[in-house]
C-alpha cells in the first residue's frame, strides 16, 4: 500500500468515527428528551387522578376536558330556578331617568325554568301586558343579569304623552278629562240632557276634543 493510500484510509476512518460519534450523541439527546416528556406526562396524569381520588366531590370535568370547581360552576348560574332563587327587580323610568331596585318574593310561573324558559316568559308577558302596566307605560321587561343564585330583572317605563281632551258624563253633567281619560281637567255645569242627541250619545262614551280650540268651542256652544 502506498503512503498516499494509507493517508486516505486514515482520513476516511477518522470521518467515519466522527460521524458515528455525532449520531450516537443525537440519539442520546433524543432518548433523554423522550424520557423527560414521558415523565412529565405521567406526573400530570398521576396528579389529576390523585386529586380526583382524594377530592371527588370538588371538581367536575367540563366539555373541553378541563376540570372546574363545582362550587364555582354552580355559582355561575341560578338555573333551573328553585324556591330558593332570589329575585331582584329594577324599575327604570325613562322620563325622569330614575332607577328603583327592590327584592321581590319571586315569580311562581318561573319555578323550574331554565334561561330559555325565562326569556319565553318575558316575551309572552310583553305580548299580553296587564292593563295596570300599560297605564304605567311599560315598554320593556328583561332579564338583565344573574349571579350566584340571584336573578336581576328590569322593567322600563316611558309615560305616554296624551293629547287633547274628553268630554264625559258625570252625575248628570259634562266633565272634561285630560287625554289620559283619567285626570279631571274641569267640572262643568252643562247638563247632559240638554245636549243634542248625537252629542249626548258621544259624551256618554267619551267625546274627543282634539285641542284647546275644540274644547273652547264645545264649552261655548253648550254652556247655558
Amino acid at each position: 500500500m502506498t503512503k498516499c493510500s494509507k493517508l486516505n484510509k486514515i482520513a476516511f476512518n477518522g470521518s467515519y468515527f466522527s460521524y458515528t460519534f455525532q449520531l450516537e450523541e443525537n440519539m442520546k439527546r433524543n432518548i433523554i428528551f423522550a424520557i423527560f416528556a414521558i415523565a412529565i406526562g405521567l406526573l400530570s396524569v398521576s396528579f389529576t387522578v390523585a386529586y380526583q381520588y382524594f377530592y371527588p366531590d370538588r371538581y367536575i370535568r367540563t366539555a373541553d376536558g378541563s376540570y372546574q370547581n363545582i362550587a364555582t360552576a354552580k355559582a355561575k348560574t341560578p338555573f333551573p330556578i328553585t324556591k330558593d332563587t332570589t329575585f331582584v327587580m329594577e324599575y327604570y323610568d325613562r322620563d325622569t331617568d330614575r332607577l328603583l331596585t327592590e327584592e321581590i318574593d319571586g315569580i311562581p310561573a318561573l319555578l323550574g325554568c331554565d334561561k330559555e324558559g325565562v326569556q319565553r316568559y318575558l316575551a309572552d308577558y310583553m305580548k299580553h301586558i296587564p292593563k295596570e302596566e300599560q297605564e304605567k307605560g311599560l315598554i320593556s321587561y328583561t332579564l338583565t343579569s344573574y349571579q350566584g343564585n340571584t336573578l336581576y330583572f328590569r322593567k322600563t317605563y316611558d309615560q305616554p304623552v296624551y293629547n287633547g281632551y274628553y268630554a264625559k258624563s258625570f252625575n248628570g253633567y259634562v266633565v272634561i278629562l285630560n287625554g289620559d281619560e283619567k285626570t279631571v281637567y274641569e267640572y262643568t255645569q252643562i247638563p247632559i240632557h240638554l245636549l243634542p242627541e248625537d252629542i249626548r250619545s258621544s259624551v256618554m262614551s267619551g267625546y274627543y276634543l282634539e285641542n284647546e280650540t275644540d274644547l273652547y268651542n264645545f264649552l261655548e256652544n253648550y254652556s247655558s
